[in-house]
């Protein structure tokens, strides 16, 4: 993607999601996990997103993580499985990296993060690790509740190296390779907290109802294990707020039903790596409207729009117009159409087809 900002304006960032199997004669048989923002960390009444936040490049990218994962026996060829190399450009925060690929560190952050803010740990043994055969999915996993899990939660919180502290005090390392690489969204240049992240996910093979929560209470005010459809409707009838690309990913997630359908389809696209989407926005007469990469009306430089950008007429008098389009239409904060015939790229899926709407019938 073409945007250009100056040096350090977005931050790093890694989210996750985790998906666990659900006992249902439903629709899906696995749900994801969302988190609930506190009114002091949150911008919007229910926000909700997946477990993540801003990459520590003193601790995330320590030499200290190498030392470790080579004294549980990692080798260089097992880390090298976690690094990417695309046919298009790799996002600059994701190829760079001090002591080892960003590829590492930012997952590092992601499995941080989750286990600052629901305690969850996914990590694996010694002995799983060595028994673990690299063509098969990713070592056993294990999700491990510490004694004094509340304590080492609020260490971690407030000093990121103690995540490493507490793997030693395990003996157990972070396991990286359960996490997949789903999407990268880059924030529109508009927003004033700035941030790249890299959404990933890992698919655990526990039911949803077995896995044990402590959340942070200064950062999550509640947790919920939904089904895609449910976040999707949730969202939609005001129940929670999710933000624009987090909704986007979720029509994305519909089209898969199974929770081994989502395993498998997770494992394979995430080998091709992915691009970078940042939304540009636009406003007309009556809505707001944000343009994804593809769309007809996305700019060569996303990264100057550092303005919304303003439309004559009404959203029906320009979507009947349109020809190709990759786009999510604002009418509130619980009224978001979504419409895309761009094909996707990096393998992944389009939006699911009862959620994307064509343009012509709006």
């Amino acid at each position: 993607m073409g945007a250009t900002t100056q040096t350090g304006t977005y931050r790093p960032s890694a989210s996750l999601i985790l998906a666990a199997k659900q006992d249902s004669l439903e629709e899906y048989d696995y749900s994801l996990l969302l988190i609930k923002r506190t009114e002091g960390t949150s911008y919007a009444l229910n926000h909700c997103v997946f477990p993540g936040g801003v990459f520590d490049p003193k601790e995330d990218e320590s030499l200290e993580w190498i030392t470790y994962f080579k004294s549980f026996g990692v080798t260089d060829e097992q880390l090298k499985m976690l690094s990417h190399s695309q046919n298009t450009p790799r996002p600059e925060f994701l190829s760079g990296g001090e002591h080892f690929p960003r590829d590492i560190a930012l997952r590092l952050t992601a499995l941080r993060e989750s286990f600052e803010e629901v305690g969850i740990l996914l990590c694996t043994s010694q002995t799983d690790f060595m028994e673990w055969d690299s063509k098969s999915c990713h070592p056993r996993t294990l999700l491990l509740e510490p004694g004094e899990r509340s304590e080492w939660q609020h260490r971690v919180h407030n000093d990121a190296s103690q995540f490493l502290e507490l793997c030693r005090h395990l003996n157990v390392i972070p396991n990286l390779w359960s996490l997949q690489e789903w999407s990268i969204w880059r924030t529109a240049a508009t927003a004033n907290r700035k941030y790249d992240t890299v959404y990933y996910i890992s698919a655990l093979d526990e039911q949803a109802k077995n896995i044990s929560l402590l959340l942070e209470p200064h950062e999550v005010a509640s947790a919920h294990w939904m089904s895609p459809a449910e976040a999707w409707t949730s969202s939609q009838t005001g129940v929670i707020w999710l933000p624009f690309m987090l909704l986007y990913d979720i029509a994305r997630l519909m089209n898969l039903h199974s929770w081994q359908e989502l395993l498998n389809f997770a494992r394979q696209r995430s080998s091709r790596g992915g691009t970078m989407l940042q939304p540009v926005y636009y406003r007309c007469d009556d809505c707001m409207f944000g343009v994804l990469p593809g769309d007809e009306l996305y700019p060569m430089e996303p990264g100057a729009c550092t303005q919304t950008n303003i439309l004559s007429g009404s959203v029906n008098e320009l979507h009947r117009k349109a020809k190709q389009y990759n786009r999510y239409i604002v009418y509130d904060f619980h009224h978001v159409v979504l419409a895309s015939n761009v094909p996707p790229c990096d393998g992944h899926l389009p939006l699911q087809p009862l959620v994307n709407t064509k343009l012509a019938k709006l």
